[in-house]
């Protein structure tokens, strides 16, 4: 292909910005993905400002998706962007060059690259396990039950492989027509059947595979039995009246959720679930010792709710710890017993930098000033598997519990499955992005981690999506009203659902098709060095 004007090349990255952030919700036009790469791949093959228009469409795209973070922090969505579009940029340069040494289609050399970055960019320090090509196929159930092998990059390889099959084929169209480029070296004439031919049956056999796959699992193979009735509640407050909230203040969202709860009287609910830091109190200290009545009144809340409806309660709250004079706060979620008494909490492991603690604050003091207030949260030691009684079977099940964005961390969650965990909890606050798409957004990497350890996961968020999704990816209850699902207030009850099978192969074995496409793409990286050197 011939070098692009200038103006071409950026139509061509806002075409590929505008297919990709559209594939994912909100609005969710999920096909767009499979076509969203192919301009990019059009300006990597023209290799025209390759570094240029890469790092334009990573920054672009995650400035428009993550628009949402704007409600927390501007800067903040900024700096992330500028961070996260790094990876765009290194996919483009690594591709590019691959390409040019090893003079292989796209579809033989993309997708690892790919899952590659992906990968890496799962990890809460190195990136922000977000937009994954795959997340936008979180509703089509046949597709993504592959990913209890894969993981979610499976279907992030089977797009991108799809993208670059389309690149490749309008490469080859063009070079028919004789107009050089940099890939006349990529398609030698002797070649361009075998190429053509293998460009067209490579995606094709991939998706017919995962789609037969996906059918069998659907149709029977794997039987879901009900499990115990669990109860979350959405209180729909918002994070403004949260943070600035007043003792009395305090108080009504305590009465709201109390009360909300109390509807579960005559649901035989076996569990309750709140929200993330919905309780106002301290309840892992005596009332006592503050002196402050919405710790006394959090406390009245756990007796009135265990009497009224006889039910276990995972209560989302902060706790706090004093050790050596020095208090230690927790993101925690509290445990109750159907008489009231206290079991035991989980405190939230990784937590959300710039939102619960400030990396580098020591070094780079600006930081805390990016956020929207002041934090100093610390981090959990270790995952705690709870047990629940079933009142209708007399059968006890193992549990875990997940705080908001610790979901979208995929062998944190396999490591619960791994621990025995028969379902999962995830409390979330998303009310601090409003009715944004990250609500939408956050739900779908939840689908994930569902069918990935092919494990129930039920949600409670304070403003939304609270629901409840299936071991095959279904999601088959969300609170709404009137059509609305988000912002909106409610109780929602429906039995847990297992699957009657071992756990999946990605559970016990984890991110094995990531690391396999890390290390092809280490090996086309170390060949095209080799050329180079002995060239």
């Amino acid at each position: 292909m011939y070098k692009k004007p200038f103006y071409l090349n950026l139509l061509l990255s806002f075409l590929t910005i505008t297919l990709l952030s559209f594939s994912f919700p909100y609005p969710g036009i999920s096909y767009l993905a499979w076509i969203a790469l192919v301009p990019w791949f059009i300006i990597i093959s023209a290799g025209y400002r390759v570094r240029l228009f890469s790092y334009l469409i990573g920054f672009l795209f995650f400035v428009f998706n993550l628009s949402w973070l704007w409600f927390v922090t501007g800067i903040g969505w900024l700096l992330l962007s500028l961070f996260l579009a790094l990876y765009f940029f290194a996919f483009g340069i690594v591709l590019h060059y691959l390409r040019g040494r090893l003079r292989l289609p796209y579809v033989f050399v993309a997708p690892f690259i790919w899952v590659t970055f992906e990968y890496l960019r799962s990890f809460p320090y190195f990136g922000f396990p977000w937009f994954f090509a795959g997340h936008s196929q979180y509703l089509n159930l046949p597709l993504i039950q592959i990913t209890d092998i894969t993981g979610v990059y499976g279907i992030s390889f089977l797009i991108v492989v799809f993208n670059a099959a389309i690149a490749d084929l309008i490469e080859q169209l063009l070079l028919k027509r004789n107009i050089t480029s940099v890939a006349d070296s990529v398609a030698p004439s002797d070649k361009k059947r075998k190429t053509f031919w293998l460009t067209i049956t490579i995606p094709s056999l991939l998706l017919s595979l995962v789609l037969i796959y996906g059918y069998f699992d659907l149709r029977g193979h794997r039987v879901l039995q009900d499990g115990p009735n669990v109860c979350v509640v959405q209180g729909n407050i918002p994070q403004g009246v949260k943070i600035e909230a007043d003792d009395k203040q305090k108080e009504k969202i305590l009465t709201k959720y109390t009360n909300l709860s109390l509807a579960a009287v005559g649901e035989e609910a076996d569990m309750i679930v709140w929200p993330e830091t919905m309780v106002p109190g301290i309840l892992n200290i005596d009332p006592e010792i503050l002196n402050r009545k919405v710790d006394k009144l959090s406390k009245e809340s756990v007796r009135i709710l265990t009497d009224a409806t006889s039910a276990n309660l995972i209560l989302g709250g902060t706790a706090i710890d004093v050790k050596e004079s020095s208090a230690l706060y927790f993101n925690t979620a509290f445990f109750y017993d159907r008489e009231g008494r206290f079991v035991d909490r989980y405190d939230k492991i990784h937590l959300v930098p710039f939102g619960e603690f400030i990396p580098f604050e020591d070094w780079i003091p600006f930081f805390a000033k990016i956020v929207p207030y002041s934090v100093s949260l610390s981090g959990g030691d270790g995952r705690t598997i709870f047990e629940l009684d079933s009142k209708e079977n007399d059968k006890n099940y193992k549990f875990g519990v997940i705080i908001c964005y610790e979901d979208t961390i995929a062998p944190f969650v396999r490591k619960f499955r791994k621990d025995g965990a028969d379902f999962l909890l995830n409390i979330t606050n998303d009310a601090w992005f409003h009715d944004s798409s990250e609500l939408d957004q956050h739900l779908a990497v939840m689908v994930f981690r569902a069918v990935e350890n092919r494990i129930t996961i039920t949600r409670a968020a304070n403003s939304g999506i609270s629901s409840f999704v299936a071991p095959d990816g279904e999601i088959y209850d969300y609170l709404s009203e009137y059509g609305r699902y988000k912002e909106v207030e409610g109780i929602l009850c429906n039995k847990i659902r297992f699957e009657d099978s071992v756990t999946s192969w990605y559970t016990n074995h984890g991110d094995v098709f990531a690391f396999s496409c890390i290390l092809v793409t280490a090996i086309l990286c170390l060949v095209a060095l080799r050329r180079r050197v002995f060239a």
